[in-house]
């Protein structure tokens, strides 16, 4: 976990959690989503609540295939 700023306002107070990803296997999101969802009210995507909803609110498990997946491909992070 790291720490940086807030990326809508440079002057607020440093955030924690800005380098973790969450995802779901097809959505993937910063820890700090809340933050800005709470403090900013900024929109979604109209897909994305979608897919949420669909998914009733629930994470599922996503598996290690994926995310290497995710990790190399759509991140394009090298995994040794």
């Amino acid at each position: 976990m790291s720490a940086g700023p807030d990326v809508l306002d440079p002057e607020a107070p440093v955030l924690s959690g800005v380098g973790s990803l969450f995802t779901d296997g097809t959505w993937l999101w910063r820890q700090d989503l809340p933050y800005y969802l709470g403090t900013y009210h900024v929109t979604l995507p109209r897909d994305f609540l979608t897919h949420v909803r669909k998914a009733r609110y629930r994470v599922p498990a996503v598996p290690e295939t994926r995310l290497l997946e995710i990790l190399t491909r759509d991140l394009g992070i090298a995994v040794d």
